[in-house]
C-alpha cells in the first residue's frame, strides 16, 4: 500500500475535522468570543474530531452471534474431537477502537470492549494475534499468544489496553483459567460471531 492510499482513508476524518472547526468558529463568533478562544477552540475541536475519527477508522461492527450460538459457547462444552477458544475484550481504554483478533494469521473477528467471540478449534497448538485498525494501530503495539488447545479443554483469554505515556500503548493479554466464573459476565456482553469456523 502506498503512501496516498494510506493518508486517502483518513480523508473523511480530516474533512470532518475542518467542518467541526469552521461550524464551532461560526459559533463562536455569533456568541461575540473574541481573541484567543475565538481560534483556539475551534483548532482544538476540529483537531480533537480528526484524530478521533482516524483512530476508529477501520472499525466495524462484527456481527452479533445468534442466542443459540451464544448459549452454545457459554455452556462451555466443545463438540467431540474438539476444543474452545474463547477471547473476551474489557477495559476502558480504546473501548470503541476495533481490536483485530486472528486465530492461526486468519481474522478471528473484531472486538469493542465489552464483546466476546469463541470458536471451535482442532487439538493441537494455535496462536492469537491481537491488533487494532487504522490509527490506533500505530499507537498499539501488537501482540501475539501461543498455546495448545487439548480435546474438550476450553481455553479463554482476556485482552485490555493500557495506555503508554512514553511509548506505545500496550495490548495486555492474560489466560482466564476460572472459565466457569467468566460466564456470569459473557452473558452480559455481546458475543461476535466468528469468522473463521
Amino acid at each position: 500500500m502506498n503512501a496516498r492510499s494510506r493518508m486517502g482513508k483518513y480523508v473523511p476524518a480530516i474533512v470532518t475535522g475542518l467542518i467541526v472547526l469552521v461550524v464551532v468558529a461560526v459559533l463562536l463568533g455569533v456568541l461575540g468570543f473574541r481573541g484567543f478562544a475565538a481560534w483556539y477552540i475551534p483548532i482544538f475541536a476540529g483537531g480533537i474530531t480528526a484524530y478521533l475519527m482516524a483512530n476508529l477508522q477501520g472499525t466495524k461492527a462484527g456481527p452479533a452471534a445468534t442466542e443459540a450460538q451464544k448459549s452454545a459457547v457459554l455452556n462451555l462444552r466443545p463438540s467431540p474431537g474438539k476444543g474452545l477458544i474463547l477471547v473476551h475484550r474489557q477495559g476502558f481504554v480504546g473501548k470503541m477502537a476495533g481490536m483485530e483478533v486472528t486465530l492461526d494469521g486468519r481474522v478471528l473477528a473484531q472486538l469493542k470492549s465489552p464483546q466476546f467471540t469463541a470458536v471451535e478449534v482442532d487439538p493441537g497448538p494455535h496462536s492469537l494475534g491481537f491488533g487494532f485498525v487504522g490509527l490506533a494501530a500505530a499507537q498499539n503495539k501488537p501482540e501475539i499468544v501461543q498455546m495448545t488447545v487439548a480435546e474438550g479443554q476450553v481455553v479463554a483469554w482476556r485482552a485490555t489496553v493500557s495506555m503508554g505515556m512514553t511509548s506505545k500503548n500496550t495490548i495486555k493479554v492474560e489466560r482466564d483459567d476460572q472459565v466457569e466464573s467468566l460466564t456470569d459476565d459473557l452473558r452480559r456482553m455481546k458475543m461476535i460471531a466468528p469468522a473463521v469456523a
